[in-house]
């Protein structure tokens, strides 16, 4: 009976340093990054270390790229790539650290604020969105 105890806490507490070595693992999350729906012709990705937000536009088709990153306890907010094919935005953002980012990427054409003109239906429909963590 008391091999049986023994063994049992000692389970107990094997499950809770993996349980402590994963979490501490899962806090250097990956970037997260995603395509756009029409062909691939943009690329978003958040990197949580310095809270940096890509937009690449990857073709010469006359559109811009939006990338809509959605910030746990912060709200929503729409970046812009209009600069053409090839280019690349570097966002700096800062975020308070542990908060839920969700992420997706958009075709559009500037129509004076940060939401008219995106074409709604252009993100990547199989993937819809990547997520990761500041």
């Amino acid at each position: 009976m008391r091999r049986t105890a023994r063994i049992a806490t000692t389970l107990a507490a094997l499950s809770t340093v993996v349980g402590l070595t994963s979490s501490s693992a899962q806090a250097d999350n990956a970037n997260a990054g995603i395509y756009t729906g029409w062909n691939q012709v943009g690329y978003c990705e958040f990197r949580p270390y310095g809270e940096h937000l890509i937009i690449k536009d990857l073709d010469a088709d006359g559109h811009s790229i939006v990338a809509q990153l959605s910030v746990e306890g912060y709200g929503t907010y729409y970046y812009w790539n209009s600069e053409g094919n090839g280019t690349t935005r570097d966002k700096d953002l800062e975020f308070a650290e542990d908060h839920h980012v969700t992420l997706r990427c958009y075709v559009g054409d500037w129509k004076g604020s940060p939401t008219e003109g995106i074409i709604w239906d252009s993100y990547d429909k199989m993937n819809e969105f990547a997520r990761t963590w500041t």
